[in-house]
Order: structure tokens, then C-alpha cells, then sequence
């Protein structure tokens, strides 16, 4: 399992084309993807969950993945 943070700098946060395009790249790996923002975990494949974070700009996330890399 790899584990790292990060800050989002996009002015606008992970609206809809940010999140399209994360869940896209996400979804090129076999491996899981989750995010997580405080208690909340999504997983990044999801655009919807992605989405539900409402990480805007200066949120710290989360990500994870596990599984074959």
C-alpha cells in the first residue's frame, strides 16, 4: 500500500473537470485509488465520489492505493 497527502492548488478545487480527469487517470491503474478528506473516504475511480469530497483549493487530501502496481 502507498500513502501520501497533498494540498489541492486549483483555484476552483476538484469541480467537475478537475475530478474527470483524476477518476480518469485513476481508473488507468489496476490498482485501488481511494481519497479521503478527513473522515470521509471515496474512491478516486468514482467521479461522483470524487465530487462528494468538495476538496477546494487549499484542502488537504489523501490519497491511497493497494494492489498490483
Amino acid at each position: 500500500m502507498i500513502k501520501t497527502s497533498t494540498t489541492i492548488s486549483n483555484k476552483l478545487g476538484l469541480h467537475a473537470r478537475a475530478s474527470a480527469k483524476l477518476t480518469k487517470l485513476a481508473g488507468s491503474f489496476t490498482c485501488d485509488v481511494w481519497m479521503s478528506r478527513g473522515d470521509r473516504r471515496v474512491n478516486a475511480k468514482s467521479i461522483m465520489g470524487v465530487m462528494m469530497l468538495a476538496a477546494g483549493m487549499g484542502t488537504q487530501v489523501e490519497i491511497e492505493t493497494d494492489g498490483a502496481q
